[in-house]
């Protein structure tokens, strides 16, 4: 493959498309529609402009979509309503944070169409010199990812089946953003029962790991309006395997509050964020 096309290039998606055109490859995104942050990260990293997603599956051989949850299954229904007028034969890679049964919901959508489906799940930070996140993927085409592997992304193929790719990702986000969100949970309580401070000196002199974490929160609220969706989709995957998924649809309603305060709204990098402590849980809480 030479032409890849890109959805959406965010954080981690125009990192990785970085990589690849390092190593060769033209990336194109439709971004017509897009935000002018989205354009300028685009321009920066060398994302070139096609204009519709129509011209994207026209001219790439690979289309990678790394949206926010609630956006993946609406855009297989979109591939699919466009299949009829194009022309080109694609391999279609999901790698977005959803449960194992939306991502059998997209492969049905594109069932009888030109588009090949590979299930992905995508596990570390965007990728920075030589730490590239894990990117695990499944099902009977996984292997024609192979070309992709240390080009921004460490390509795990699981084989198997559609869907396995996605239980795991389900599996580590909700270890780690269930527990973000439970860290955000206490604080808060903390604060509405003027217990904070109390809290606090016994969380440091009795749990320091946790103590040490409650300090690197500050990356939240540029990512808060992300994980409610992905919340929502663990939640339907633990229900899938007959578990409760109500921990994670209590913790999507943590970071609902974190999206809706003037912090989440605003979505400030971590450099921007110089305030700690109370005074950052306590701006977390306020619309």
């Amino acid at each position: 493959m030479k032409t890849i096309s890109l959805l959406s290039p965010g954080d981690m998606g125009s990192n990785i498309a970085k990589f690849l055109i390092d190593g060769g490859y033209e990336i194109i995104s439709p971004l017509d529609e897009r935000s002018k942050s989205t354009k300028d990260r685009a321009n920066k990293m060398g994302i070139k402009n096609c204009h519709t997603l129509e011209n994207a599956i026209d001219n790439s051989q690979l289309l990678i979509s790394i949206l926010v949850p609630s956006e993946a299954l609406g855009l297989s229904e979109k591939l699919a309503r466009l299949d009829s007028k194009t022309k080109n034969s694609i391999l279609f890679a999901d790698l977005n944070a959803i449960a194992p049964n939306t991502t059998i919901k997209m492969e049905n959508n594109l069932k009888n169409t030109k588009i090949t489906f590979v299930d992905g799940g995508i596990i570390g930070g965007p990728p920075k010199d030589t730490n590239f996140p894990r990117v695990y993927i499944s099902g009977s085409n996984s292997y024609k990812l192979a070309e992709l592997n240390n080009k921004g992304m460490k390509i795990i193929d699981m084989g198997g089946n559609i869907g396995d790719a996605s239980a795991i990702k389900m599996a580590y986000a909700s270890i780690t953003k269930g527990y973000s969100s439970l860290l955000l949970g206490a604080m808060f309580l903390a604060i509405k029962s003027n217990n904070y401070d109390l809290l606090i000196k016994e969380i440091e002199s009795s749990q320091p790991n946790v103590f040490k974490d409650l300090n690197n929160l500050n990356s939240i609220p540029s990512k808060a309006h992300r994980w409610i969706g992905e919340m929502y989709e663990i939640s339907k995957t633990y229900e899938g395997y007959e578990l409760s998924g109500s921990f994670h649809e209590a913790a999507a309603t943590i970071y609902e509050e974190v999206s809706n305060s003037l912090l989440g709204k605003n979505r400030p990098s971590n450099n921007q964020i110089n305030f700690k402590g109370k005074e950052f849980f306590e701006k977390l809480m306020r619309g």
